[in-house]
């Protein structure tokens, strides 16, 4: 966090989710999940809600208008939340605690344009261009194809699900992972344990699901 805005602590886990959102932003494949990352994180900065603004224009008129303004961009900011933890990213606690304001969801996770940007070219480019299952996944790496530096893929057998693939990728000294539970992948975002660290630093991704290794390049 920077330091210079008020910390807000959101339930997310409460945050009713319709259907047309989620249709919005499909989790086929890790390169979904990227594109809907960058879509969030611009609407989350834009929302016109943020303390600092609200003062500078704490002169205008606080018309019902104005406040059922502010209530909707409100809403919003819960929905964007809640499709980022809830849906894009694996994240498990039922409530986050971020900076209050434009980039504090981008803080918190550990996730700006530029990352994203590093990973939308490497899931864009041969060999995961236009791979969608994490099968897929560990398919290109037990080919041994060429992959980005600081690239890995561990498939692990044991659960209730079946096969967890964990997409490791690298941008960087920047770090994120992708995680593949049926059928469905989401960027791991579930370091919680330690408020000093971004929710996407995924050094315990492995140990978090316990399983042993089948596949690991």
């Amino acid at each position: 966090r920077t330091g210079l805005a008020a910390l807000n602590t959101f339930r997310v886990s409460e945050v009713p989710l319709r259907r047309s959102e989620l249709r919005r932003y499909p989790r086929r494949s890790p390169l979904d999940v990227v594109q809907g990352l960058e879509v969030i994180l611009t609407d989350y900065s834009n929302l016109n809600i943020w303390e600092e603004e609200l003062e500078a224009n704490s002169h205008a008129s606080s018309s019902a208008k104005n406040v059922a303004q502010l209530e909707a961009r409100a809403v919003r900011r819960s929905v964007l939340l809640a499709l980022s933890f809830n849906h894009l990213c694996y994240f498990h606690p039922k409530m986050v605690t971020l900076e209050d304001s434009p980039q504090g969801l981008s803080l918190r996770l550990g996730v700006n344009q530029e990352l994203l940007t590093g990973l939308k070219e490497q899931l864009q480019q041969p060999p995961f261009a236009g791979l969608q299952s994490g099968a897929d996944f560990a398919a290109a790496f037990r080919r041994g194809e060429q992959v980005p530096e600081g690239a890995s893929c561990i498939c692990f057998q044991g659960s209730n699900a079946g096969a967890i693939v964990a997409l490791h990728l690298a941008v960087g000294e920047s770090k994120a992972a992708f995680v593949c539970m049926m059928g469905n992948w989401t960027m791991w975002a579930n370091c919680t344990k330690d408020n000093s660290q971004v929710l996407i630093e995924c050094s315990h991704v492995n140990k978090h699901f316990a399983f042993d290794a089948t596949t690991r390049e």
